[in-house]
């Protein structure tokens, strides 16, 4: 029988062992939201490892496999093995998390396997609507600790997450393209103006933060995708691309 600090430990282990671009739980989030933390990232983690290893399976073999996640994400599944699982179900139910979020993600994970390359920003857009935002909500919830936070933080905390995933995008550029995923419909410069007026729109999230160490990791969050997003407008190492005429 596995305890659920034992499925706990579980996740941590598996959010400390991946290396990210973006820190998962720094050592200023508090410390009852980093158990939580690590059980989404767990989660997102095993499903993004399924959506992007298209060598070792077919795409149906990867769509059930999804399917089979949100089986388990719905109760559908005994879970009673499942360490991640087993740790998910608490943190939602711990947190009174909307389970909308996750099944947004996701949906993602299956856009991945089914890969269409965004024509326009607003394809772009609706991409990170379900492969980011939600997991920026979902922070802001665990800080608002089952309270439910104002629309506008929601909204700014979108502006941020969709900014953080098209800098992510132009930082993996050469990774996703010999995937055969591309991304990106605009030139580099047209995404890079319009992400850095993403993270602009964005930035009163910190205000609404409840804890002021919450206040510090958002800030140092927004920092770091600014600064990323400059190295991106730097770099020399131009990559060819096909690209779509702006819209």
């Amino acid at each position: 029988m596995i305890s659920v600090d034992e499925a706990y430990a579980h996740c941590e282990k598996v959010a400390k062992s991946h290396y990210e671009n973006f820190p998962v739980a720094s050592v200023l989030v508090p410390h009852k939201m980093r158990k939580h933390l690590f059980a989404i990232y767990a989660f997102s983690r095993l499903a993004d490892d399924i959506a992007d290893e298209p060598w070792t399976t077919n795409d149906q073999a990867r769509l059930d496999a999804l399917n089979l996640l949100e089986l388990k994400l719905q109760g559908v599944v005994n879970v009673s093995e499942d360490q991640v699982f087993i740790a998910l179900h608490d943190t939602i139910a711990t947190a009174r998390l909307p389970l909308d979020l996750f099944l947004r993600l996701l949906a993602a994970f299956r856009s991945d396997v089914n890969f269409v390359a965004p024509t326009t920003w607003e394809h772009l857009l609706a991409y990170c609507s379900n492969s980011a935002n939600p997991v920026g909500e979902l922070f802001l919830r665990l800080d608002y600790a089952g309270d439910e936070p104002p629309a506008e933080a929601i909204e700014a905390s979108n502006a941020i997450c969709t900014a953080l995933q098209i800098t992510n995008f132009l930082q993996d550029l050469g990774i996703d393209l010999a995937r055969g995923r591309a991304y990106l419909p605009l030139d580099d410069a047209e995404v890079i103006r319009r992400t850095r007026a993403l993270f602009d729109q964005g930035a009163s999230v910190v205000g609404y933060a409840r804890s002021w160490r919450i206040r510090l990791e958002l800030r140092a969050i927004i920092a770091g995708g600014r600064i990323m997003l400059w190295k991106c407008e730097r770099r020399k190492d131009r990559l060819s691309r096909p690209i779509i005429p702006a819209r």
